[in-house]
């Protein structure tokens, strides 16, 4: 071989290796990219218990494959509350969404769920969206409470004003399209949200038919996705997160705690009563008003009857966590689960309405009860298959998703310590 010859061939050496070095290098980076995919899934009013005796194919599959654990939501019970604390990792104390309708002293009136959701001003904490999109990550929301709203001027690079009706195949096929843009456009953290589920069994009660039919579709269209992901080459690098908001009792008309006879609430602040009706059931009542009037209401009613509870703003239990300063009820009434608080602003007797099949289930109860723990389930290459049952926090799930998209996570109430054993690579 002449010289010439020598150095021809030393140099496509060279820039062989080169490519193979360039190319090895890019393969290991999409695939660490790809591995830390995650697709969290809200799935309204699934409760811990659900699939001991609803069967749902697909969901079963994935907490087979992975991960499935009862997880203990936050206080009180309700959609606004959970999912914005599954957002932030945050006790409501701290984010503000202390119910679906907040007072806030300061602010002077209710959260109003149409006009509210993109003013910041309602919305404490930094969203796990919004941490990842502080730290170069790409995100996209197809709804999710808190999704709507820029934090610190950030927002997802995709998201969806809230709308119910919006046709689940069309959201599934929304998702799998920003999975399929070119990498450098393609969210790498992406949620979705169903309802049908609690809509089913507040209607119709936990167990009925139709909530049976609501997890059959909802757990059609995870289907769907997965098939999605499957069709991209995605689905072995994606961690899917599924998590409900809280869990769901039946109602009766045997178990309605009438306040009335008691005590007048109709000059309070009342939240939860809507100013198109004048009476309300209710799980909780959050009550506001002057330092005196309260504490004589609270005298009125403490004692009354054994399935409700009566605490003023210094009496509530420590695991609650939802004395916002400027937002935490000067008195919280507190029904066992299962019962409801009837008040009426003009003493109306209560009207039958859980046997005429109008409204049969709720949620909104003490969080720590079984009736209203809430579901866990992952799956991916993040997460060590395990089967033991040992439930954690909500707000835990905000740090475990930090910890798989590896990005810092924000100020958060919860511990990554709780969670860290369902991982591969655990975080500190």
């Amino acid at each position: 071989m002449t010289f010439f010859g020598a150095r021809f061939a030393q140099l496509l050496f060279s820039l062989i290796l080169s490519f193979i070095i360039v190319f090895t290098t890019q393969a290991l980076e999409n695939k660490s990219r790809n591995n830390n995919t995650v697709i969290m899934i809200g799935i309204d009013g699934l409760r811990a218990n659900t699939f001991d005796t609803i069967a749902a194919p697909n969901m079963q599959m994935l907490a087979k494959s992975g991960v499935q654990r009862a997880m203990v939501p936050a206080m009180p019970t309700k959609t606004f509350v959970n999912f914005y604390s599954l957002a932030t990792g945050l006790h409501p104390k701290h984010h503000g969404l202390i119910s679906n309708y907040p007072y806030d002293r300061k602010i002077g009136r209710t959260f109003n769920r149409r006009t509210d959701v993109q003013d910041p001003k309602w919305w404490g904490g930094e969203p796990i969206w919004i941490s990842a999109e502080k730290q170069g990550i790409k995100t996209a929301t197809y709804f999710w409470v808190g999704s709507e709203v820029a934090i610190d001027g950030v927002q997802p690079s995709f998201w969806k004003p809230y709308n119910q009706q919006k046709d689940y195949t069309e959201r599934v096929e929304e998702v799998l399209a920003w999975l399929a843009m070119p990498k450098k456009m393609r969210p790498q953290f992406i949620t979705l949200y169903f309802s049908a589920i609690d809509s089913a069994a507040h209607t119709f009660g936990v167990n009925s038919k139709e909530e049976v039919n609501a997890v059959a579709r909802v757990d059609k269209h995870i289907g769907e996705l997965i098939a999605g992901l499957q069709k991209l080459g995605m689905y072995d690098n994606t961690n899917l997160i599924l998590v409900s908001d809280h869990g769901m009792i039946d109602l009766s008309d045997d178990r309605v705690i009438n306040i009335d006879q008691w005590a007048d609430i109709s000059t309070f602040i009342v939240p939860d009563w809507a100013p198109s009706r004048d009476t309300v059931f209710a799980p909780f009542l959050n009550i506001y008003g002057d330092a005196r009037a309260i504490k004589e209401i609270a005298a009125q009613l403490k004692g009354k009857h054994p399935q409700m509870q009566v605490f003023r703003r210094d009496e509530f239990p420590s695991h609650y966590h939802f004395d916002h300063p400027d937002r935490g009820p000067d008195l919280m009434l507190l029904a066992e689960p299962g019962w409801s608080i009837f008040a009426s602003k003009h003493k109306k007797p209560p009207e039958p309405r859980f046997s005429s099949g109008s409204f049969m289930a709720t949620h909104g109860y003490d969080n720590r009860h079984t009736t209203m723990q809430a579901k866990f389930i992952a799956s991916g290459p993040a997460f060590k298959p395990s089967n033991d049952n040992k439930s954690f926090d909500n707000i835990d799930v905000y740090s475990l998703i930090a910890c798989i998209l590896k990005i810092d996570p924000a100020i958060n109430d919860g511990n990554i310590e709780h969670v860290n054993h369902l991982l591969h690579k655990p975080c500190d």
